[in-house]
């Protein structure tokens, strides 16, 4: 017996819902696209947990100070 696989993005299957009209794909593409973006920040998130569990940070008065110094401010 044959197998194929055929792997089919989340586009291409919009696209191949040839009764949705465009205002509909449009909205669906949007979507798709803040649901990537929820992906993407909390894949971030997690990242940056990851960096503080493992002692990969700067504390803030360290920061500051760099700055303040870097833009000469003494307020």
């Amino acid at each position: 017996m044959l197998t194929v696989q055929v792997k089919l993005s989340v586009e291409d299957i919009i696209n191949s819902l040839s009764n949705l009209e465009a205002k509909e794909i449009d909205k669906l593409q949007k979507a798709i696209a803040d649901f990537k973006n929820d992906i993407a920040l909390q894949q971030s998130i997690e990242r940056g947990l990851e960096d503080v569990k493992n002692g990969r940070i700067t504390p803030n008065d360290v920061v500051m100070n760099e700055i303040k110094a870097r833009y000469n401010y003494n307020g």
